[in-house]
């Protein structure tokens, strides 16, 4: 019966700490990830440059800056109005891997995106199906640079 009762009252004081905790961490704000919706092997660029036998084929996802954005009509594609966007995705050691992707799209160089599509070895370049662009207008210039260098050693 002691034990009992020593359970019980251990039971009572536990429980509304118990929930004082949960409901303090439920208060939060959730902490948005970029580019977590956009599914493939998360890989940095220079990884996939390294072995790309290995990812021949592949989904594959990469970040890093834009360079000589262009757009221009699609070669494989009997409508005329179809436009391909082409640019080179580097990141922050010098590695870049060329990107293609159908449509007209709001990209400009220097911009930071994160990319998802199916990497092919023999033109070194991804055949894009998913993009995000990666906003760093809360970070002041200094906390950009740390935050590009953050996000490329993952």
């Amino acid at each position: 019966m002691k034990n009992i009762n020593a359970f019980i009252k251990t039971l009572i004081i536990l429980t509304p700490l118990l929930l004082v905790f949960i409901i303090a961490g439920c208060n939060k704000e959730p902490k948005y990830i970029a580019g977590a919706g956009i599914q493939g092997i998360r890989e940095p660029i220079f990884r996939i440059l390294l072995s790309p036998v290995a990812y021949d084929g592949a989904i594959v996802v990469i970040e890093g800056v834009v360079q000589d954005f262009s757009e221009q009509e699609e070669t494989d594609s009997a409508n005329a109005d179809d436009l391909e966007a082409t640019f080179k995705l580097f990141d922050t050691k010098g590695s870049y891997i060329n990107i293609r992707m159908p449509g007209q799209w709001e990209i400009v160089d220097n911009d930071y995106i994160i990319i998802g599509g199916i990497y092919r070895k023999n033109p070194n370049e991804i055949e894009a199906k998913q993009f995000e662009k990666v906003d760093f207008e809360d970070k002041d210039e200094k906390d950009i640079d740390k935050e590009i260098e953050k996000r490329n050693d993952w």
